[in-house]
C-alpha cells in the first residue's frame, strides 16, 4: 500500500464561540457558549479558499513537530469549496515528485522560493510516487463546529 497501511486520519478542526458580559461593578458573567452558524462556517471556509499563493510542499525529513525540510515545492493546481469543505488539488506529472516521501504540506502566501509562506496543514505519513506515474494530491480542510 502506497500510504504505509492503515487509515489516514487527522484531528478535526473545531471552532468554539464564547461570550462574556463584564459589568461596571466588576461582575463577569461567562463564558457563555454559543454556536457558530452555518453561514459563519461557510464564511470561514471561504476565507481559507481565498488564502493567497498556495503551494504544495514535499519533505523527506523525520524532524518532529510542525517542520518540513523541503525537497519539492509546486503551486496548487486548483482550489474549490463545497459548503464547509475546501479542497486544494495539485497534480504531479510523470517526472515530478519521484521517490519515497514522509511529509507533505500546504503553504499559503508562498512563492517558488523554499521557506516562504505559512504552513496551513501538514501530513506526516510515508508515501511514494514512481516515475511515469501521474498523481493528483488533494488536501481537504473541513470547517465544523464542535
Amino acid at each position: 500500500m502506497r500510504w504505509g497501511g492503515g487509515l489516514i486520519s487527522s484531528p478535526n478542526l473545531h471552532i468554539k464561540g464564547e461570550w462574556f458580559f463584564e459589568y461596571a461593578d466588576g461582575e463577569i458573567v461567562g463564558p457563555l457558549t454559543n454556536f457558530i452558524t452555518e453561514a459563519g462556517l461557510r464564511l470561514i471556509a471561504d476565507s481559507i479558499q481565498n488564502l493567497p499563493s498556495p503551494f504544495l510542499v514535499i519533505g523527506d525529513d523525520i524532524a518532529p513537530g510542525e517542520t518540513i525540510i523541503e525537497v519539492l515545492r509546486k503551486p496548487v493546481s486548483s482550489i474549490s469549496r463545497t459548503g464547509n469543505q475546501v479542497r486544494f488539488r495539485t497534480q504531479f506529472l510523470q517526472h515530478e515528485a519521484i521517490g519515497d516521501h514522509r511529509k507533505i504540506a500546504v503553504f499559503t502566501g508562498a512563492t517558488d522560493t523554499p521557506g516562504t509562506g505559512t504552513m496551513l496543514n501538514l501530513l506526516v505519513k510515508p508515501w511514494s510516487k514512481t516515475a511515469n506515474t501521474l498523481l493528483t494530491v488533494e488536501a481537504r480542510i473541513t470547517v465544523s463546529a464542535g
